[in-house]
């Protein structure tokens, strides 16, 4: 189904967000604009995918399109996660996610896994040359 991504990657997905299978499962993660659209930008950024032999490289571009999933599921967690639980026998709470903040995290670890691989060429996108831009410029 998935030209990237192996078998069972959705609970590496699940590892990295820090969920349960119960409040992400794998019919959501499996989503044609979730799991699909991060593999057709991977795809983008690194065209010549289908030459990587090299174990590392597969490994680091695998690791990009996973942290594409859960940088485009982020902002639908605060929907699918219960904070709070209070029954008559049970009664509990979770520390809040910002989910904002971690989809800013997979964004650049993204970045970084693109980054490491050697065998092949990675595009560099437009927003990639600002951003680096803003942060020489707020340092001046």
């Amino acid at each position: 189904m998935y030209k990237i991504l192996k078998d069972g990657f959705e609970k590496s997905v699940r590892t990295r967000m820090g969920v349960k299978e119960s409040e992400l499962p794998d019919e959501d993660i499996n989503d044609k604009f979730i799991a699909g659209l991060a593999e057709t930008v991977t795809i983008k950024r690194v065209p010549d995918y289908e030459k990587i032999t090299d174990e590392k490289d597969l490994m680091f571009l695998e690791s990009a399109v996973i942290y594409y999933t859960c940088y485009l599921l982020a902002p639908t967690m605060p929907n699918k996660i219960k904070y709070k639980v209070s029954t008559i026998e049970v009664k509990w709470e979770k520390l809040k996610t910002d989910w904002e903040k971690r989809a800013e995290e997979f964004l650049i670890s993204y970045e970084e896994a693109l980054s490491q691989i050697e065998t092949v060429s990675v595009v560099t996108t437009q927003s990639e040359i600002f951003r680096i831009a803003k942060m020489t410029r707020g340092g001046e």
